[in-house]
């Protein structure tokens, strides 16, 4: 198995994982960060550059690299991505644009770069990294969660676009697991502009540093579990691949209590519902 990954924090540690069974990894970095991808090139990954805000005709350019390197693509892991916090009104429309061209629109144009290969192989396997914010209403990290939330959707369409053609697309829901994420290493400076958000922007970000160094996820079994999902192994053996997959007992938890709460909203609200449509007769 080859696969482009963008090597940061879980990243990393899923390119480690995949060298370790022996698969081929094409781990990938911006220009400027490139040179930490040593660690990786001696463990036996092949190392390319590429930036996943670079216009479309230069993704096609590196897609191609990549594809030179092993001859095939098997699965393609859209790990690049950062949080952006504060409240929604005081991002400014340039912030705002930078964190869905991170997270997002880079995110689907190496998918577009990608496909045409994998489309000619009748085979391949795109993973999206999600988040249990993509479940849930996050203030101070809305714009974040939402670029989240487009991910699952973007992933679940794309799996039903592809899925005759032999491909498969799923989102990986990730919840807070140990890594740095949290630290500043993957997000933005605190931000408090406005007054009137202050104390709810002071008290999440207060929160954030009190949980971090104490998530719940092991990244270490995280990456095996995405291992196993790829080659059909462990856990994940037997079951039907999914479109979308839930790791932590936190991102099960909220995404189990989000569906619940859906259902009793839909029924609360059924008879306005129907109401609108033209009477059958």
């Amino acid at each position: 198995m080859s696969s482009p990954l963008v090597c940061s924090g879980l990243g990393r540690d899923l390119a480690l994982a995949a060298l370790a069974r022996g698969d081929k990894v094409i781990a990938t970095a911006r220009g400027r960060t490139v040179s930490k991808l040593e660690d990786l090139k001696t463990a036996g990954a092949a190392t390319l550059e590429l930036d996943v805000t670079s216009p479309l005709e230069k993704l096609h350019e590196a897609a191609k690299e990549a594809v030179n390197i092993y001859g095939k693509i098997d699965v393609l892991v859209n790990n690049a991505g950062y949080m952006l916090v504060g409240a929604i009104e005081e991002s400014t429309p340039e912030e705002t644009f930078d964190q869905f061209n991170t997270n997002v629109f880079g995110a689907l144009n190496v998918a577009r770069a990608i496909l045409p290969y994998m489309r000619e192989k009748k085979s391949g396997t795109i993973i999206w990294m999600g988040s249990v914010g993509g479940w849930q209403s996050v203030p101070y990290g809305g714009l974040y969660a939402t670029t989240k939330w487009a991910l699952r959707g973007i992933s679940e369409t794309l799996n039903d676009e592809i899925s005759p053609l032999g491909l498969r697309s799923v989102c990986i829901d990730l919840g807070y697991f140990r890594t740095s994420f949290l630290g500043g290493t993957q997000r933005g400076p605190p931000v408090s502009r406005i007054p009137d958000y202050q104390p709810l922007t002071e008290a999440a970000e207060a929160r954030f540093q009190a949980y971090n160094g104490k998530q719940p996820g092991n990244p270490a079994i995280a990456v095996e579990l995405l291992v196993d999902l790829l080659h059909g192994d462990g856990n994940t053996q037997g079951k039907s691949f999914p479109t979308t997959i839930n790791l932590g007992s936190d991102s099960y938890s909220v995404a189990k209590k989000a569906s619940e709460d859906a259902l009793i909203r839909l029924e609360e609200w059924k008879t306005v519902s129907y109401s609108t449509d033209f009477e059958q007769h």
